[in-house]
């Protein structure tokens, strides 16, 4: 039987547990990486108010502090002052040295956490369970805010090189009108991220690119850096959210 197996990371890469409560708006750690590496990072969180939103985002650094991607999840929490494990899936790419997690409450919202962790996943497991336990990304956010994106019935998405990288070709017709091979937004909201959500039983899990500029005449489709698209296609591997449309564009 397939199994998953947990590795305690040593020294550089070691499993870092905070014991003592702290108490702000935002929750920060920095930690190092092993490029190709998968981490599980998570929290437990209470809040004062009632199912108040709150926000993970991981940012990916290069050894010379350059930026390479983040990945973001929103959830809400219930509540008030109950406490609740709120976690993200890190995928370490070429070139990555460390990553900052930060965890976020909406503004004037009090936001307590304790029993932080960091641990490396090694994955040997069903694609069905893989989902079930949140382990893989489950959708694609891009990021293009800022652009001034047109909506369009047929968006792509391609890198820097001209690859094309996501185009949503094999839709039918009768999905197309209903659902449309992406959704669009302002931010990251509950409805938008059920878009990703293979089904309610699972962890919302999104991999966030940053889009560098616009394609075509009708200015619908994007272009990314040749990192991102690389990054979608290893995601791909294990699974293809790309094959359910799994796709939300933030727009301005």
């Amino acid at each position: 039987m397939k199994r998953k197996h947990i590795f305690t990371l040593s020294l550089l890469l070691f499993l870092f547990l905070a014991t003592s409560l702290g108490q702000a708006s935002e929750f920060r750690r920095t930690f190092l990486l092993e490029a190709g590496a998968r981490y599980e990072v998570s929290v437990r969180i209470r809040t004062n108010l009632q199912d108040a939103p709150t926000l993970a985002s991981v940012y990916i650094h290069t050894e010379h502090g350059e930026y390479l991607r983040s990945t973001q999840l929103s959830r809400s929490l219930a509540g008030p002052n109950q406490w609740q494990h709120i976690s993200t899936i890190v995928t370490a790419p070429p070139g990555a040295l460390r990553a900052t997690v930060v965890f976020t409450a909406s503004e004037g919202v009090e936001m307590e956490w304790d029993e932080f962790n960091i641990r490396r996943v090694e994955l040997d497991l069903a694609d069905e369970e893989l989902i079930r336990q949140g382990l893989v990304y489950t959708g694609l956010i891009v990021d293009a805010r800022g652009l001034n994106l047109q909506r369009g019935m047929s968006p792509k998405v391609f890198s820097e090189s001209g690859q094309l990288v996501y185009a949503g070709v094999a839709v039918s017709y009768g999905f197309l009108q209903e659902a449309g091979i992406a959704s669009y937004g302002q931010e990251l909201s509950p409805e938008l991220l059920r878009r990703i959500q293979p089904d309610d039983t699972v962890k919302v899990s999104p991999l966030v690119v940053k889009a560098l500029e616009l394609s075509g005449t009708t200015e619908s489709s994007v272009i990314i850096s040749d990192a991102d698209a690389q990054a979608i296609l290893d995601a791909l591997d294990t699974y293809d959210f790309l094959a359910h449309y799994s796709v939300v564009f933030l727009i301005d």
